[in-house]
């Protein structure tokens, strides 16, 4: 079950889009922990995240990506979705190399955040 928290599905999104190429790198990682710091005070459960991620089969993880997509642009503002993409660009580059999945989900977040295609 998610939880009602934008910065959660956030972060999900980002440990998705770093894990969908099979290899988290520690530049993903440190940028894990920026969007960490930036958006949660002492109340991040950092183990209880990562566990329920890892119950998320590879081939969810699109399926999941979206639902955490359509929720975070539900309760957040422009500015936020500008600075979640933000993150988002940063850690598709952070291992200086965009695969084509890393792409199909950046896309889909870029695409489905214009605001001809809100819904």
């Amino acid at each position: 079950m998610i939880q009602d928290n934008k910065a959660i599905w956030g972060f999900q999104m980002l440990v998705i889009l770093s894990n969908v190429d099979g290899n988290i790198t520690d530049e993903e990682s440190e940028i894990a922990g920026r969007y960490i710091s930036k958006h949660f005070r002492d109340e991040f459960q950092l183990k209880q995240e990562m566990k329920f991620l890892k119950l998320i089969k590879r081939e969810d993880y699109f399926f999941h990506f979206r639902e955490c997509m359509d929720l975070f642009y539900s309760k957040s503002s422009q500015n936020e979705r500008v600075d979640f993409v933000k993150f988002a660009v940063d850690m598709v580059k952070a291992d200086r190399q965009i695969t084509s999945e890393e792409n199909r989900y950046l896309n889909e977040l870029l695409a489905g955040w214009e605001p001809e295609h809100a819904g």
